[in-house]
């Protein structure tokens, strides 16, 4: 498979596509969303004629946003503002544990749920726009189909919580498919994690696997090790953890603010970027406010060189001749898989709305 800039283009076509799915419900919402993040994109070196575009004379936008400082904006400092607008909220008293740990009969009994779960998970995650929300309805609704005690379920039961969290932790997993392959981010998670390995001079694509193998298979080794990590760290800091839950808003509020101006300083040292940052924060609030998705905008702030970039080379190498976009099978494929991305997220939230439906009426 090889592509070219044609083929490039669509494929950020197919990215946008996606934004409908990984969005809320709303398909219109989602498609704004994805434009916002486009016309974010723009922002910078023009990277065919090196006009400056937007830059407001800063050299700090030459290379177009930071995209770690635009996620610290939208979904951290916007979350500030949300929480200083609210009346200051003193936490309820932490869960209490009397145990930690599941004994070795639970690991028997959640074993055949955790593996069915973690099929379903990963099939979900490979569909662009399904999202983890329908993977643990299913994979609740499938442990109870199978379960001995399907009584228990709605009451704590233990192959309920491994059920609906297997399939959560095993659409990621599903998704780095699509996101590493042909580097359109299946869901949110995905697309934070594509714009790291952006930052790290790593473009998600058929290259990965060549140019980069070496590191490639370094983050697949890296990928494994983290899930072990994540079982020592749980079992070590739950307790601490639960006590998050009694701090207060007014200690929240100015604990968030300091570590997101701290994390986008720390990336150039530069304050420009700081200011960069708490601008993405007031974009991201109101994209909250208006039930936009600020992951969309994410993903239109990623895909847009990449589409600008593939449709002015494609023009440009044939001379302004648009048909040139549709010359290859492989355009044809994508152009079907940008068809794919947005009937799929339909037929998604119909399945899922069928999964909460079958819950109810079981429940």
């Amino acid at each position: 498979m090889q592509f070219k800039s044609p083929e490039y283009f669509w494929l950020s076509i197919f990215g946008l596509t996606v934004i409908a799915g990984v969005s809320s419900k709303s398909l219109l919402k989602g498609l704004i969303s994805g434009v916002l993040g486009l016309l974010l994109s723009t922002i910078g070196m023009d990277p065919m004629e090196g006009v400056e575009r937007f830059m407001f004379n800063q050299p700090t936008l030459y290379s177009g946003i930071n995209v770690t400082c635009a996620l610290i904006g939208l979904f951290s400092m916007s979350q500030v503002l949300i929480l200083a607008e609210k009346k200051i909220v003193k936490r309820a008293k932490a869960v209490q544990f009397e145990r930690l740990g599941i004994s070795r009969e639970d690991v028997k009994r959640i074993t055949p749920t955790v593996t069915r779960s973690w099929l379903i998970g990963n099939l979900i995650g490979i569909l662009p726009g399904a999202g983890a929300s329908i993977a643990c309805f299913m994979g609740y609704n499938e442990a109870r189909r199978f379960s001995k005690h399907p009584e228990e379920f709605g009451q704590g039961s233990i192959e309920g919580v491994a059920g609906s969290e297997a399939a959560n932790n095993a659409v990621t997993g599903g998704s780095l498919i699509p996101t590493l392959t042909l580097g359109i981010p299946g869901e949110s998670v995905t697309a934070v994690l594509m714009g790291g390995l952006i930052i790290h001079g790593l473009q998600p694509g058929p290259e990965l696997f060549t140019t980069y193998a070496g590191m490639t298979y370094t983050f697949f080794a890296g990928f494994v090790f983290v899930q072990f990590c994540m079982l020592f760290v749980g079992m070590l800091g739950c307790r601490g953890f639960a006590q998050i839950a009694r701090l207060s808003d007014a200690i929240l509020i100015p604990s968030i603010f300091i570590l997101c101006v701290v994390g986008s300083y720390a990336i150039h040292n530069n304050f420009t970027e700081v200011i960069i940052m708490c601008i993405f924060g007031v974009i991201g609030y109101f994209v909250r406010r208006f039930g936009l998705n600020a992951a969309a905008v994410v993903l239109g702030l990623i895909l847009g060189p990449i589409g600008e970039n593939g449709l002015r080379r494609s023009l440009m190498l044939s001379d302004g001749d648009w048909t040139v976009l549709f010359s290859t099978p492989l355009c044809w494929m994508m152009i079907g898989l940008c068809v794919f991305g947005i009937l799929s997220p339909i037929l998604m939230n119909r399945l899922e709305q069928k999964q909460i439906d079958s819950a109810a009426n079981r429940g």
